[in-house]
């Protein structure tokens, strides 16, 4: 490592090849870099004014950061942002702001992190390890790496002082283009500001159907591929007729519509391509559209990885599935190692690790986790965030070399206090899966609305076969909720085909797009769409 260089600066100085031998170096002795990160991160804050606050010149273990620095929360930090937002340096961090992201989070409330040029190299070389091992993983996808990428417009323009202010998915974007992945969608769809959200999933869908050499898919929440492959379902001639023309059949700006359509490939072979296996078979399936594609990188954790199982039933066989890496606005924290599975080991160079035992106790480091166990994540980065709470709910199974493997399970928000007993919505999700298990069935969205009295609760579910097997499902119901959860079932609401793309429709907003959005899990019996209701079953 260069000593005049932080580690993130240092590994950004090496091609993948030495990157990746790299990471799996540190892999192998996890507890060491991450103290050596610490004093990294603590030595590039030192002249800042939280650094001053906090004596990090004074700091000489990590019992002493634990000892003089306070856990935080993102209310802790709101007269530095703001500070920062209008040009001032040396605030949370040695110098000047690079750049904020800018989240909703689960509050619905804008939430702006600044990020450091260090801090932002530490995300995005995560972001590009994982682009490695996702081709590590499935090497089909270097044979022509075209890529489906669906994110949220990354501009959010500047902040009083001038800093650029961005989404977190579009960090990501960049790095897909370092790594010399063909992406599908022009940047120019993905930053449209005025155009609806129908006409741009229409467009993305018109692009991705143009694209042949499709190879793989990449987006956190896979229900928006899901709903692209419905526009492809539900407009097929209407697409096939455009790519024929080479034109594009909404009324929208004309200027923007003459760039896209600028950015078609040739179209007019592809259309006639597509004649042939709609007359054939009379729809568009993707295996026989798409005969390239052979890879999905998503979220496999937590409510939104039911999504993409669910979707995962309806593809072909021959795709992998692949976690696309956890990770928040805050920062990226693992990059998963296998195929269908959602833990991957914690990426000990991006943040210095904490974690405080949901069961209660004392917070501990890396080294002294417990697998079994569920703790909420706190983080040190190079962006000025100091022993900083996500209220991410998290847990640690097996290991990759030394080092844990990490997998998001909830927020510490989603959780309902029933019979005295604070019950999180992986609890509920485990619960449904024994059932599914003991029912042979697949549940493709569940909601849960706690009784009044807090001592029932309801599931909301969408079953996804017609031939759904009702009475034998909710018996393992009230069997697996009185074992585990030592709860009663109260009502089973059965729901029609469509309920969870019915509730995204209602949800995103104008400008956003399905893939960073999850829905909430509990909910009230107010939220119901009744015209979605399919039976009610009570016990």
């Amino acid at each position: 490592m260069d000593c005049n260089k932080s580690i993130p600066e240092s590994l950004n100085n090496l091609d993948e090849l030495k990157l990746y031998s790299k990471f799996q170096e540190f892999l192998k002795d996890p507890y060491k870099i991450q103290k050596e990160i610490l004093f990294d991160i603590l030595k590039y804050g030192k002249s800042s004014e939280f650094g001053i606050k906090y004596s990090f010149n004074d700091i000489k273990s990590i019992k002493e950061f634990q000892k003089n620095v306070p856990v935080s929360e993102y209310s802790d930090y709101l007269n530095d942002i703001s500070k920062m937002k209008k040009g001032e340096e040396d605030i949370l961090f040695n110098g000047s702001t690079h750049s904020f992201v800018v989240s909703s989070g689960t509050t619905g409330n804008m939430k702006y992190f600044p990020d450091s040029e260090r801090g932002l190299i530490a995300k995005n070389l995560v972001m590009k390890l994982r682009s490695v091992q996702l081709a590590v993983i499935s090497p089909r996808l270097l044979d022509n790496p075209y890529i489906l990428g669906i994110t949220n417009s990354s501009d959010y323009g500047f902040s009083e002082g001038g800093i650029p202010i961005m989404a977190a998915s579009g960090q990501g974007i960049n790095s897909y283009e370092d790594a010399n992945i063909k992406m599908i969608l022009p940047q120019e769809l993905i930053q449209a500001k005025d155009i609806s959200n129908e006409d741009k999933d229409y467009l993305m869908a018109l692009f991705t159907l143009a694209s042949k050499e499709l190879t793989g898919v990449i987006c956190n929440n896979l229900a928006h591929f899901n709903f692209l492959l419905k526009e492809i379902k539900n407009n097929t001639l209407k697409m096939i007729d455009d790519l024929d023309n080479h034109t594009i059949s909404l009324n929208i700006d004309s200027s923007l519509k003459e760039v896209l359509i600028s950015k078609f490939p040739d179209t007019k072979e592809r259309a006639k391509e597509l004649k042939e296996i709609y007359s054939k078979k009379g729809e568009l399936k993707s295996e026989d559209i798409w005969l390239n594609f052979k890879t999905v990188g998503c979220w496999l954790s937590s409510s939104v990885g039911r999504c993409a199982q669910d979707i995962k039933r309806n593809l072909s066989e021959d795709v992998d599935f692949l976690e696309w890496g956890y990770g928040a606005s805050e920062g990226k924290f693992n990059v998963p190692f296998k195929a269908n599975i959602s833990a991957g080991p914690i990426t000990p160079f991006s943040s210095f690790f904490e974690f405080l035992p949901v069961d209660g106790g004392e917070i501990v480091t890396l080294e002294e986790i417990e697998e079994k166990k569920l703790y909420e994540l706190i983080i040190t980065t190079y962006s000025g965030l100091y022993r900083y709470n996500l209220h991410d709910i998290v847990s640690f199974k097996g290991k990759t070399f030394k080092t844990p493997n990490i997998e998001f399970e909830c927020k510490s928000s989603e959780n309902i206090v029933c019979n005295d007993v604070t019950l999180y919505v992986n609890q509920f999700d485990y619960v449904l899966k024994q059932t599914e298990k003991d029912s042979n069935e697949f549940i493709s969205f569940f909601q849960v609305i706690p009784s009044d009295d807090k001592k029932s609760i309801s599931y909301i579910i969408e079953p996804s076969s017609n031939d759904f097997n009702k009475l034998r499902f909710r018996e393992n119901l009230i069997k697996n909720l009185k074992h585990n959860l030592k709860l009663e079932l109260n009502k089973l609401f059965i729901m029609k085909s469509g309920y969870r793309d019915s509730l995204f429709v209602k949800v995103v907003s104008s400008g956003k797009t399905i893939t960073s959005t999850k829905l909430p899990t509990i909910v009230s019996k107010d939220s119901i769409l009744e015209s979605y209701i399919k039976e009610i079953l009570i016990t």
